[in-house]
């Protein structure tokens, strides 16, 4: 018997008071939809207010704000690549002129090296020729001068003295003096 109590009672809550009342409140939102009110919005107001209830619009909001960050940090990336393979064309460049200043240097190391390694009588020699010929008149130098070949005649003129270069220059014929002297200069 208390079975059927309970079960009446049960019954008589289902019947009296929650299926009239689930009634009444979808009668309500339906003449208040009517009416211009929108009560979706109203609900999702009120249920903001509660600790453990985020509105749709939060979540849009902060969907919005990362879609802005990601697409900055995209942006970020793209400039950062760009300055990467920038930067890695001017380091290939450096490369290229480092490799190409290296050869010449070891090129100029070899040129002091083998002049380094001339004999010591090679030396003595063009030191002995070039005294022998500042021993001698500018007249008769100048003529010498003006039978050798032009690059061994620079070879002489550069080891003397100033004054005597400038004296035997001064007695050779002008355009083989400037020709001379240009071959000096270089």
């Amino acid at each position: 018997m208390s079975k059927e109590k309970s079960e009446n009672k049960w019954q008589w809550f289902l019947m009296v008071i929650l299926i009239p009342a689930v009634f009444a409140v979808i009668l309500a939102v339906v003449l208040l939809y009517y009416m211009g009110f929108n009560v979706g919005e109203r609900i999702e107001q009120s249920a903001s207010f509660l600790p453990f209830v985020e509105s749709q619009e939060d979540e849009e909001n902060e969907n919005e704000i990362l879609r802005e960050q990601l697409i900055q940090l995209e942006d970020e990336l793209t400039s950062y690549q760009s300055i990467i393979s920038e930067l890695e064309y001017e380091n290939n460049q450096k490369d290229q002129q480092l490799a190409a200043l290296e050869e010449q240097l070891s090129i100029a190391n070899e040129n002091v090296r083998e002049a380094d390694e001339q004999p010591e009588e090679v030396r003595t020699d063009l030191s002995d020729i070039v005294r022998t010929l500042e021993g001698m008149s500018a007249s008769r130098a100048a003529n010498i001068f003006s039978e050798m070949e032009q690059e061994e005649a620079v070879i002489y003129l550069r080891l003397m003295k100033v004054d005597n270069r400038s004296q035997i220059l001064s007695r050779m014929d002008p355009a083989l003096a400037a020709q001379l002297v240009s071959l000096l200069s270089n």
